[in-house]
C-alpha cells in the first residue's frame, strides 16, 4: 500500500542532512487546536497537553490557559 523508494531508485538526488530541519525544530511547529472542556473531556485535554509538553510542542485548552498540574 505504501512503499518508500530511495532517491536513487527514482532518479532523484539525495537531500543533504545539513539542509534538513532537525526533529527538535520541527516539533516546535506542532500545536493543538483550542478546544474547551465542553467539546472534549479533561482527560483528553490532559493527554494532549502532556504529549505536546513531552515533544516540545504547544497545546491550547481554549479555556484561557493551562492548569498548573499539567506542567511537567
Amino acid at each position: 500500500l505504501f512503499k518508500i523508494r530511495l532517491a536513487e531508485e527514482t532518479g532523484r538526488k539525495k537531500v543533504a542532512l545539513d539542509a534538513v530541519m532537525s526533529a527538535a525544530d520541527i516539533v516546535k511547529r506542532f500545536s493543538t487546536g483550542a478546544m474547551s472542556f465542553g467539546s472534549i473531556s479533561r482527560e483528553a485535554h490532559t493527554t494532549l497537553a502532556r504529549a505536546m509538553n513531552t515533544i516540545g510542542g504547544k497545546s491550547n485548552t481554549g479555556e484561557g490557559g493551562e492548569e498548573a498540574d499539567r506542567y511537567l
